[in-house]
């Protein structure tokens, strides 16, 4: 027989097939058309691995039709999802059994064994593989055996194995650096799942966890069980040791239940419950200490969001969308004890609200009913119980832009538990308004005009009499504003590079009268920001409680420069300032009401150069002075993956005292500080995104926010980073900064967070992953969370 040859079989009937040499030119086809092909599907289905053909390939082949086969030299057996090579194959087709010899290897999509000997009924894909190495993709782990059973297609066990993920490198005497060592492993791919038998965990071939079996997890996918264990320090609860366990109750419904055991504080546990339906979603999070040695007194805290809605089966109705929010803690010291508890319980004012909300075309309304508890000694908040909203408005209509809101809102505060405000009644009543506006733009592409006309009419019912002795007040007050802006391009070319530049002046005018509001409650309004966005706006507050009184205008230019090659903005540079024709009169308490004439002036500036550098500045200059009364500077340089530093500079001297911060935020290579870099490696390494660098690399990462009126570390948080390629370190020192009743009464917490993370296996410690990723902008895991691999990429 040709020593080159090949063999192929479909449902029991073989035929052999001859090695062919064939050129041919092809003409090109009129129109292509693109089609599915299931021999691209990532997955290969029953009924391909049934029906396919089995294809048979070796130096030389004997075979016996519908009997038996030998392939010898090079052999190969293939079929839809498994691939069979060695030196020697003996296929009994009447049992359809190969025994295979020297150099044995088994490929599937999702694992790949090689050893000296397999006896394997194909089909069925049943039998026994002798001294396995062998690798699995979906964890990217790998190892040695005594010996692998294969159970069926699904399910194989592992006698006697070694499993990492650490690649092996040259030398005789190399030693992964963790390693699992298990006297059965069976990975059941179904399940996703591996169940580990006497089980000990090895790092830096030390000793550092045995257990009688174990459970883990084959894939991203979830599974029920012991999630690794937490361990960390800080100066309140000291040594802190927690034990999750995850339930993965149903597709669309997981919890998992934390144990803590604290050495100054005593016990808790945190369970946290999420549920995903159709028609609706949610969480819930439960927090317990039942004996906190810190108060002498139990602690909890109760936070859950739904989110859903409701189908009334009437066509004209539709669906109401539902949401829910319930936040509520044991005391008023809780958010000071437990600052990591969840962003919402570390909160001086928690809500609790419910809201019905339906819409159908240019019409919506909602309703909703608002709780506070209040846990500063400050008064809360005012609730809602309830308000209703109703919106309709249309856009282009005729040219027209047009709204109507309509509002009414039951405001209710209790201030008895304030000790300070004990014999103070607060002004509980009834508020509603009704706003309309209209407006014409008039957009061009040399600029725009857009003149606008609002209305304003509120009305107050209140339980006790104001201070005019009313107890119930009307406002009604119209604003007209006309807004306008030109803009001018030109091209010209700065360092090689050709740019479009614009120039875009603006005038902004706003008229709204006076009228006196002292007497009128404060349920929801407050002061806007000073920028050059609110400076375009017809009210400096926000809410509907206090309407300033205007007659201003105010002028800025912008400058934009555009890459023309790409349309880019590499920079922009702007100034505004406010004219006054009259002294403002409306004003919030204890706020400084502005005089006629010309408001402080606002700089703004920003630079892309390119991706690697960015800087926002934004200057507030008072008219008067001449003083500086506001600085924001920030800068930004993202030389390359994991190689980013932020710098900020925050003045503010319009508030008492006067406020001055610096904060710095990285992450960098340590190699690259001390000379230590392999460029050519490092990039062939990070070819692949969320991978990190490359091995055997330190990386220094942090956040510092620095007083420089109290020439003290406000927040702080320093870490390391070691990436070993197949583990992973981190350790990191937090320190917290917060107020308790005033600014010059503050507390700090401190802790330091360490982990080991196993690559493809477990995590061990407290991670400090979410505080690098909330404290340095544009901070990047050194592993993102893996994607499953195409079968394509390990295609034999």
């Amino acid at each position: 027989m040709n020593p080159t040859a090949a063999f192929a079989c479909r449902n029991g009937v073989a035929a052999l097939l001859l090695a062919l040499s064939v050129s041919a030119s092809w003409g090109q086809p009129a129109h292509l058309s693109l089609r599915s092909s299931p021999l691209l599907e990532e997955t290969v289905s029953e009924r391909q691995q049934s029906e396919g053909a089995v294809f048979v390939k070796g130096a030389q082949i004997t075979a016996r039709p519908d009997m038996d086969l030998v392939v010898e030299g090079q052999a190969s057996i293939r079929r839809p999802g498994l691939a069979l090579r060695a030196d020697r194959l003996d296929y009994d087709q009447t049992q359809d059994v190969v025994d295979a010899t020297g150099q044995v290897r088994v490929s599937t999509p999702t694992s790949v064994f090689s050893g000296p000997r397999l006896k394997l009924k194909v089909d069925s894909f049943q039998g026994t593989f002798e001294k396995p190495d062998f690798e699995l993709y979906g964890s990217g782990g790998y190892g040695q055996a005594a010996e692998v059973e294969f159970v069926d297609n699904k399910r194989t066990i592992v006698r006697q194995a070694n499993y990492t993920t650490c690649r092996r490198t040259p030398g005789p005497e190399w030693l992964p650096e963790w390693l699992l060592k298990a006297t059965q492993l069976t990975i059941d791919e179904e399940e996703s799942s591996i169940e580990a038998n006497g089980v000990q965990m090895r790092f830096q071939d030390v000793p550092i966890f045995a257990a009688p079996s174990i459970s883990l997890p084959l894939t991203n996918e979830r599974k029920s069980g012991l999630l690794p264990p937490l361990f960390s320090i800080d100066t309140v609860n000291g040594v802190e040791v927690a034990q999750p366990y995850y339930f993965d109750i149903a597709p669309n419904r997981d919890a998992t239940v934390t144990t803590h055991v604290m050495s100054q504080r005593g016990v808790a546990a945190d369970t946290e419950f999420r549920y995903l339906e159709r028609d609706y979603s949610g969480l819930l999070r439960l927090n317990l200490m039942p004996s906190d040695k810190l108060r002498s007194q139990t602690r909890w805290g109760l936070s859950s969001q739904h989110n859903g809605g409701i189908d009334t089966g009437l066509d004209s109705v539709g669906r109401i969308n539902l949401g829910l929010t319930l936040n509520r803690v044991s005391d008023n010291n809780y958010w000071r004890d437990f600052p990591r508890s969840g962003l919402v319980l570390t909160q001086r004012a928690l809500p609790s609200t419910g809201v019905l909300s339906w819409g159908r075309g240019d019409f919506s309304m909602s309703a909703q009913v608002q709780r506070w508890q209040n846990l500063q000694e400050a008064a809360p908040p005012y609730d809602r119980a309830p308000q209703i909203t109703m919106r309709y408005g249309q856009w282009n209509a005729e040219g027209l832009d047009w709204s109507v809101v309509g509002d009414t809102t039951r405001f209710e505060a209790d201030y008895s538990r304030v000790a300070s405000l004990a014999n103070t009644t607060p002004l509980n009543g009834e508020r509603s308004f009704v706003h309309a506006q209209v407006s014409r733009p008039w957009i061009r592409p040399w600029g725009f005009v857009t003149p606008k006309l609002q209305l304003h009419a509120t009305r107050y019912q209140m339980d006790r009499p104001l201070s005019n002795g009313e107890s119930a007040v009307n406002r009604v007050l119209p604003t007209f504003s006309l807004d306008s802006g030109l803009v001018f391009e030109r091209e010209t070319r700065w360092f090689g590079r050709d740019v479009l530049q614009t120039l875009e002046p603006r005038a902004f005018y706003a008229r709204t009268p006076y009228k006196n509001q002292d007497m009128l409650p404060l349920y929801d309004s407050g002061a806007t920001d000073f920028n050059l966005s609110t400076i375009y706006s017809e009210n400096t507050y926000v809410g509907q409680d206090r309407l300033v009184d205007n007659d201003a205008l105010t002028l800025g230019v912008n400058s934009r420069f555009f890459d023309a090659a790409n349309g880019a903005e590499m920079l922009r540079v702007g100034v505004a300032q406010r004219i006054r024709f009259s002294d403002q009169q409306v004003v919030l308490p204890g706020q400084v009401a502005s005089s006629a004439g010309l408001s402080d002036i606002l700089f703004g500036a920003g630079i892309r150069w390119d991706d690697r550098w960015s800087f926002d500045a934004t200057i507030q200059a008072n008219n008067q002075t001449h003083d500086i009364s506001r600085t924001t500077l920030q800068g930004r340089y993202n030389h390359s993956p994991y190689r980013v530093i932020n710098v900020a500079y925050r003045a503010n001297n319009q508030v008492t005292p006067n406020s001055e911060f610096v904060d710095v935020g990285w992450q960098w290579p340590l190699s690259d500080l001390i000379g230590q870099t392999d460029r050519q490696a490092e990039t062939a390494w990070s070819r692949t995104p969320g991978q990190g660098l490359g091995p055997d690399r330190w990386y220094t990462v942090g956040r510092l926010n620095y007083s420089l009126k109290e020439r003290s570390l406000v927040d702080t948080l320093v870490g390391l980073e070691y990436d070993a390629g197949c583990w992973l370190g981190r350790v990191a020192f937090q320190r917290l900064q917060t107020n308790t009743s005033s600014v010059s009464d503050t507390s700090a917490t401190s802790r330091i967070l360490f982990q080991l993370e196993f690559i493809g296996f477990a995590r061990v410690g407290i991670s400090p992953l979410k505080s690098l990723s909330d404290n340095i902008p544009r901070y990047q895991y050194l592993r993102d969370s893996t994607v499953q691999p195409s079968r394509f990429q390990h295609y034999e």
